[in-house]
């Protein structure tokens, strides 16, 4: 397997936060080889950079040319370069190469990164490709102050036009409020505006350089700067929303949460295959199912789910034929809005340690024998269940047991109502559990 390529020209941040380290990690991730060249050594942590080991101008040269000659590098990512030695070497050595630009005036606690600024602008900007700054850089950058969106577009146009970059994304996100968006503006005298949700989340270290590189990794498999920008700012989200509660200062937001994720589910699904073979497997599992059919909620952990997307279902249901072999509705689906799922999500929210939740049929033996393998089981009377909206029930019910009794037992049930069957609700911490108790329940009951 060969992969596309892509270089990363950036110092090292100790705490692998937001430095070549971290790009690496990002080109990994999104399906690019990455290859670094360093241009410092800090030493850093989520609390600030406390002495920075500059790496000479030759022996960065050194590393340029060394990869070059061997490598296909289709995109370039430029981080933190500090001086004017730095800055020509960039130049001899790369111009006309599809350079992006993270233009990375400051870090976070303040610290100085790049030393000789009217050097960098009439160096390095001019043979920039994409620059992607965020309002303070583009603000230092262009000498317009940035208040509104029509300065970030003002800024844009006059960052371009000045030194001739084809590309320039200005990033909103020091704007503040609630929404925010990054614009860009092009050589094609178009302005591409991207909005996103603004997330009040401390961890953000790493934003800036995270951005960058994907825009970079993105446009190396696409070769479309649109689709570069669009899929750049979705990776970004996602990693901040995700980001990691580490050290006692600004955490690093999490790279690797969409391909953590998509591993997760993959083992949802695993699990839920378990659980069908149990079930189609189990000659007394056909006493479990209700007269609306039974399924399965099957999470993510429990940490990671924000919504139904994250928790997975049997499209089909389990359901009871007419001679009572069980059949299980493949394939597993996430997203799908059941009631076992619903209330599942609910429980998660209420900080509840469950990944799985099955609904089955009400019947006093089923009852007793849960409470002989030990469960706790609470009895929740619909009658008390206000008039809602559609697929609010199952939010209900846990809300009512949480409020009512600061706990939510294992066994949740019901005797039913008016248009309503009655059900037995069963949770667990994972499916090892869930299907160890349920074959101890077959046995008794």
């Amino acid at each position: 397997m060969i992969k596309k390529v892509g270089m990363s020209i950036a110092g090292i941040d100790t705490g692998n936060g937001a430095g070549g380290e971290s790009d690496i990690r990002v080109f990994e991730v999104l399906g690019v080889h990455g290859v670094l060249a360093v241009t410092a050594i800090t030493a850093q942590n989520t609390m600030g950079i406390k002495d920075i080991l500059l790496v000479e101008p030759l022996f960065l040269k050194k590393q340029i040319e060394t990869l070059l000659e061997d490598f296909k590098i289709e995109g370039i990512k430029l981080g933190m370069i500090y001086n004017k030695g730095q800055f020509q070497i960039i130049k001899d050595t790369l111009e006309g190469n599809f350079l992006v630009v993270d233009p990375v005036l400051y870090a976070k606690d303040g610290t100085q990164l790049i030393k000789d600024i009217d050097d960098y602008k009439r160096i390095i900007l001019p043979i920039t490709k994409v620059l992607t700054p965020n309002i303070l850089e583009a603000s230092a950058l262009s000498g317009v102050k940035i208040e509104n969106e029509e300065d970030v577009i003002k800024a844009c146009k006059k960052l371009r036009e000045i030194y001739n970059i084809p590309y320039v994304i200005i990033k909103g996100g020091h704007l503040g409020g609630n929404y925010s968006f990054d614009i860009m503006c092009s050589e094609e005298n178009e302005i591409y505006k991207i909005g996103y949700n603004r997330l009040t989340i401390k961890h953000t270290h790493g934003t800036g350089s995270a951005f960058a590189t994907a825009l970079t990794a993105e446009y190396i498999k696409s070769k479309n700067i649109k689709w570069a920008f669009k899929k750049a700012r979705e990776f970004l989200q996602s990693t901040i929303e995700y980001g990691l509660g580490l050290g006692k200062g600004i955490g690093p937001i999490n790279i690797s949460i969409d391909i953590m994720k998509k591993s997760m589910k993959y083992e949802v699904i695993e699990d839920m295959i378990n659980f069908a073979n149990f079930v189609e497997n189990n000659e007394k599992f056909w006493l479990l199912i209700p007269e609306v059919q039974s399924n399965l909620a099957h999470s993510i952990k429990p940490e990671y789910v924000r919504d139904l997307s994250d928790i997975g279902t049997f499209r089909g249901r389990i359901i009871k034929r007419w001679d009572n072999k069980v059949i299980v509705g493949h394939p597993v689906v996430f997203g799908n809005p059941t009631h076992t799922a619903r209330m599942l999500l609910s429980l998660i929210f209420k900080g509840v340690d469950s990944s799985c939740l099955i609904n089955i049929r009400f019947d006093e033996r089923i009852l007793r024998g849960f409470k002989q393998i030990g469960y706790e089981q609470i009895e929740v009377n619909r009658e008390l269940e206000p008039k809602h909206g559609e697929g609010k029930t199952m939010q209900w019910i846990i809300d009512y047991l949480y409020e009512n009794f600061g706990k939510i037992p294992n066994i949740i049930y019901d005797t039913g109502a008016k248009g309503k069957e009655a059900m037995i609700r069963f949770w667990t911490k994972d499916i090892d559990e869930m299907i160890e108790s349920l074959k101890s329940l077959l046995r008794i009951i």
